[in-house]
């Protein structure tokens, strides 16, 4: 997943030379910045994951129906007791609102897959930090922090500059650990700013 460095190095020349680049993002070094692109791998991943549950409460609820239908035929005297009419309703409810939060929860990875960037998601240089294409420079910095997702989504890094105002990324778009993203931000920002991974140990 990760570049070797003569390909990193290639990356980050062809990076750089992008339109509306800062120039505080040096070029022709690695070591120089922190280019990470969106990586579709993390967010494909959790939709082949949904997608399984998915089939897999489709099929729950097959053996459902099978089972009572099967009962039905075998048993039909006791149906005229409304008891076992509402006994059988709450296990189909059930079934069918497992396979409905399943069908949603996969729709929704899909959709996340479908809107994700494609371009640069994270920069960490000597002058500040760039993500989702805009640009904050140290200075103007408030924090760096992981935060957990809304509903449905993962971790996110989320950036928040002194005036209020924050931008994310998703983690799992970012090929890099996040004690990774912590320990490179302490050292271009000279020991100023560090990423709060508190978020990950709830």
């Amino acid at each position: 997943m990760g570049l070797g460095p003569p390909e990193e190095a290639a990356h980050l020349r062809a990076v750089s030379a992008q339109r509306g680049v800062r120039p505080w993002f040096t070029t022709g070094s690695p070591y120089e910045e922190l280019a990470l692109v969106h990586d579709p791998t993390g967010p494909l991943q959790r939709v082949a994951r949904r997608k399984r549950k998915l089939v897999s409460r489709v099929i729950s609820l097959g053996i459902t129906l099978a089972i009572m239908i099967a009962l039905y035929f075998w048993q039909r005297d006791q149906f005229s007791n409304s008891a076992t009419w509402v006994i059988y309703g709450i296990v189909l409810a059930v079934s069918v609102g497992f396979g409905v939060f399943s069908f949603l929860s996969w729709r929704q990875a899909k959709r996340i897959v479908a809107t994700m960037g494609d371009g640069m998601a994270l920069r960490l240089g000597r002058g500040g930090v760039e993500i989702s294409g805009a640009y904050v420079s140290w200075s103007d910095l408030g924090s760096l922090a992981v935060t957990k997702g809304k509903l449905g989504h993962g971790p996110q890094l989320t950036v928040t500059r002194t005036d209020g105002h924050s931008l994310s990324v998703p983690l799992d778009q970012l090929d890099v650990y996040p004690a990774t993203l912590d320990s490179t931000a302490r050292a271009y920002s000279g020991g100023r700013f560090g990423v709060d991974l508190a978020a990950l140990e709830n």
